[in-house]
């Protein structure tokens, strides 16, 4: 049974979505819930804030300037004070009965414990050692002192990537649940991933497209 949990959320201007993700999280003594405002222009913030008066378990954060998802992320690890740390992200939600399974499980010690996901469409993604680089993202507890110092590049796309990208150099203890724990938003139009799959954000974010990247990088190593 894992003994305390940090969330770590970053969130930009979802003030329709950001508390529906919150909700999924059980309201448990031993899962902390950090927000990471990255300067929001909506009323995200404000109503975080609101959300907070009856909800003790959640640390807000707010960048003064947006700083983008990876800043924000570290910003997380660096205040998350659980024994492991999950992440998700703000228009996602979680599946409330099987996140209390999973913590409640016998996974002490493993560095790393992954999980399943749905999307929008139905689709059921499931975590295995040969498809786990092509989903490396919000899938996963990591135990903290795992993860010691590494940190996600400070980039605006992709940062999950390249951060799982140094976890998996450390040679991780890991364990694959089958649980399908997640609800991953997608597609949803506008969000950052379908904006990626149009083609309207480029190497401006420099990753053209995150996940064939991802498949195509795992496909060459597998091979």
């Amino acid at each position: 049974m894992i003994k305390k949990l940090s969330i770590i959320t970053p969130v930009y201007n979802q003030e329709e979505l950001i508390i529906r993700c919150l909700d999924s999280i059980p309201p448990r003594d031993d899962i902390e819930i950090i927000v990471i405002d990255d300067a929001s222009t909506d009323n995200t913030y404000n109503n975080v804030k609101e959300y907070m008066k009856t909800h003790k378990n959640i640390v807000l954060l707010q960048n003064k300037t947006n700083k983008g998802v990876g800043y924000s992320v570290n910003k997380g690890l660096d205040n998350a004070t659980g024994e492991y740390v999950g992440m998700i992200g703000s228009d996602d939600y979680f599946y409330t009965k099987e996140f209390e399974e999973i913590i409640k499980s016998e996974l002490n010690g493993m560095d790393l414990i992954y999980y399943d996901l749905r999307t929008n469409d139905g689709t059921m993604f499931k975590l295995t050692q040969e498809s786990k680089v092509g989903f490396c993202g919000s899938v996963k507890f990591m135990r903290r002192d795992f993860i010691g110092d590494t940190r996600c590049p400070e980039i605006r796309a992709g940062e999950d990537w390249y951060f799982y990208q140094e976890l998996l150099k450390k040679n991780p203890t890991e364990i694959f649940t089958h649980v399908i724990m997640k609800h991953y938003n997608f597609p949803r139009e506008n969000s950052l991933s379908d904006l990626q799959r149009k083609g309207e954000i480029k190497w401006k974010l420099k990753i053209k497209n995150i996940y064939i990247n991802h498949l195509w990088i795992w496909w060459k190593d597998y091979k």
